[in-house]
């Protein structure tokens, strides 16, 4: 049978149509598909977490006095198990005695959210003035919490461009020669989670005195030095020694953290000054 050319001319065309439209349609579903993944993002950017939420009311539906009655019965309550436990006692700075075997023993210094996020609202401030340093231009209201059983410290971020809360999902891991490294493991905008190296090196440090490294211009020099020494240790590539001071005699080592819904404890070892790990 002789081929039609009038249906020749018009099969090869119909193909080419039939790929031009395959491709139409899937650069469609793609630029939906991005569109969606956008807008998803978006929203995650501009919600608020509850926590946030829940910590704000906390904060705003207790009077200031509350809030101060609060925070002192805390910093009280964990200066005394840190300071003398059961099993020590003290007798001065430079003459303290053990009790019993357990005196350099393991305990547990347990704080709770609300406890802690009333001392960061109501104590922190003058706490940085003692300590000649000031709160991070731009940084506000910090909080304390956990999701999952993973600590979390969020604050708010402003400045000319941005009104956030962030949230910075913390933990500690403990090396065998005593010392801790604290890693970041993740960093949320909202609840949208961001990369968190250039989420860290974004914010502003907390230099002593004046806020100099906030310029974003280390320039080789103190502050910037120090800026990168807190971005690598926030990033867990620089261990520290994680002890506290307890008096003259004796130091407690942090051996571990505990984290639920309601609270975070320090399990910590009491050891003489001076001990080597």
């Amino acid at each position: 049978m002789t081929p039609d050319p009038t249906q020749k001319s018009i099969t090869k065309p119909t193909r080419r149509s039939r790929r031009r439209i395959g491709c139409v349609i899937s650069a469609m579903v793609v630029l939906m598909i991005a569109l969606l993944v956008v807008g998803i993002g978006r929203r995650m950017w501009l919600d608020t977490p509850t926590y946030w939420e829940r910590n704000r009311a906390f904060i705003q539906h207790n009077s200031e006095s509350d809030l101060n009655d609060l925070a002192e019965r805390a910093f009280n309550r964990v200066l005394g198990e840190l300071s003398y436990a059961q099993g020590y006692q003290a007798g001065g700075l430079d003459n303290w005695q053990p009790v019993n075997d357990d005196a350099l023993g393991v305990r547990i210094i347990r704080l709770g959210f609300d406890e802690a996020n009333a001392w960061l609202a109501q104590r922190l401030d003058d706490w940085l003035v003692n300590q000649k340093r000031q709160f991070p231009q731009g940084l506000s209201e910090p909080m304390l919490t956990s999701e999952s059983g993973q600590l979390i410290v969020a604050f708010r971020y402003r400045n000319k461009e941005v009104d956030q809360v962030f949230s910075v999902l913390m933990s500690l891991k403990f090396l065998d020669d005593g010392r801790a490294t604290l890693s970041i493991d993740g960093v949320r905008g909202g609840r949208l989670p961001l990369p968190t190296e250039s989420v860290l090196k974004r914010l502003p440090g907390a230099g002593p005195g004046s806020s100099e490294s906030d310029s974003g211009d280390s320039g080789g020099n103190e502050s910037g030095g120090g800026r990168s020494q807190v971005i690598s240790v926030l990033l867990g590539q620089q261990p520290f020694d994680p002890v506290l001071p307890i008096d003259g005699a004796r130091r407690a080592r942090i051996i571990g953290l505990e984290v639920d819904d309601q609270s975070v404890g320090l399990v910590v070892q009491a050891e003489l000054n001076g001990t080597s790990h």
